[in-house]
């Protein structure tokens, strides 16, 4: 079962699935748009309900939900609900957030990780499409598995690239935790059975989840040595952007490995697995996290070695020797992290190529004078709006995207001619 709001520009997902309606019902897929996104949750939670009825006609039903962080902020109430009745063994729940952190197609930005948290969904984070295809599957055995929805969050840049991908069936072979849950979905939301339902969510089923990330190594840690002394954790796409960095600044596998420097990518970004984070921190005398927006991986990995004999220097957001930190507003590439990084490793020991990187860098440049090139608003294209909105002559309308914008003509329109 799929069911979002209609025309959520998550990368023309729904048109998509119009356009293969046939081949949905061939293989017993059911698309059904919601009126809006909380009744769109409410739709796919229906389906777990009912896989789990005495006159259920088929072994389980896997649910989606989809759209961007704006709609997640609206559905939050459905999902919360949702979460607690949680999944049965043979269904599933499975909720793809796309996140716009530099408000590309949206009005403002979005970061859904910290409402995902809220709501004690686990959310992994896929760097580009093979992961999104990957980690889904993750995502579906892991939601069985622990009996709760399991959340996507997929940024901007990796729901509008494209990239060849391997589908081959036996790509993934998922490894159930080591105590399951067979968790028992139900309507009953009333004490004493809520209690029931929130000790479960946070607790057994909780770990159930940890427990399959770790058996799936969903985290990966690379250039594991016994010398390494500092360590950069990222996630999803940001991972790409901080290898990128480091090979600007000359720093490949080669190199990272010879002055001590590790890497972890994090599949699961909430719950953080603690097992692999131990190990990965083990020995390391500084941790930098690099991620987008507040400090959220940065606080969970403080929070998970705090305390610990030994533990390693941890700068991100915040840095307490002083030194340079990543910004807290935009999207993180390449360009953002190298300068930053750069700075927070000569801080740490001398990196030849990344001093002459730096150096090069600050150097200054000749400027070129580039022609102004201007161009008339529009609206993005396959938008809705190209021909359904319409406004007036002379009408005041204040920028925006999607439905925001819509709303803004509306009210525009109706004081014009109230």
């Amino acid at each position: 079962v799929v069911s979002a709001q209609r025309r959520t520009l998550v990368a023309g997902y729904d048109m998509e699935l119009d356009r293969h309606r046939a081949l949905l019902d061939q293989y017993g897929i059911i698309f059904q748009p919601g009126v809006n996104e909380e009744l769109a949750a409410t739709a796919v939670q229906g389906s777990q309900l009912a896989s789990a009825s005495q006159g259920c006609t088929v072994d389980g039903v896997i649910g989606f939900w989809y759209g961007k962080s704006p709609g997640l902020d609206r559905a939050s109430d459905a999902f919360r609900h949702n979460v607690l009745m949680g999944v049965p063994a043979n269904g599933g729940g499975l909720v793809l957030v796309g996140d716009d952190a530099s408000a590309k197609s949206s009005t403002v930005p979005g970061a859904s990780e910290r409402l995902l948290a809220d709501l004690g969904i686990p959310t992994l984070y896929p760097a580009d499409p093979q992961q999104i295809l990957d980690l889904g599957l993750h995502a579906a055995a892991m939601s069985r598995a622990s009996g709760l929805w399991v959340a996507l969050k997929i940024s901007t840049d990796v729901a509008n690239g494209s990239m060849t991908v391997d589908v081959a069936p036996g790509r993934v072979t998922p490894v159930g935790p080591a105590r399951a849950v067979d968790h028992a979905v139900t309507a009953t939301l009333m004490q004493p059975m809520l209690a029931a339902l929130e000790r479960s969510r946070d607790g057994e089923r909780r770990q159930a989840a940890l427990d399959y990330a770790a058996r799936n190594k969903l985290d990966i840690v690379t250039l594991h040595e016994g010398i390494d002394r500092i360590g950069i954790v990222a996630a999803g796409p940001t991972f790409l952007h901080v290898r990128e960095a480091l090979r600007r600044m000359g720093l490949g596998d080669e190199e990272l490995a010879q002055h001590g420097v590790r890497l972890l990518q994090l599949g699961m970004i909430d719950p953080i697995e603690p097992h692999t984070l131990n190990g990965f921190a083990s020995g390391l005398q500084k941790i930098i996290v690099v991620e987008d927006k507040r400090p959220f991986i940065e606080t969970g990995v403080r929070d998970l070695l705090y305390g610990h004999k030994g533990e390693p220097l941890i700068v991100g957001k915040r840095n307490s020797e002083d030194g340079p930190i990543f910004p807290i507003n935009g999207e993180l590439t390449a360009d953002t992290i190298a300068p930053v990084l750069a700075e927070i490793l000569l801080g740490h020991s001398e990196l030849p190529s990344v001093r002459e990187w730096l150096d090069r860098r600050q150097s200054p440049r000749p400027s070129l004078a580039l022609p102004l090139i201007t161009r008339s608003p529009y609206f993005c294209s396959g938008c809705p709006h190209n021909s359904s909105t319409k406004v007036p002559d002379g009408s005041l309308v204040g920028a925006g995207i999607g439905r925001s914008e819509e709303r803004r003509v509306g009210e525009e329109c109706r004081s014009r001619w109230s």
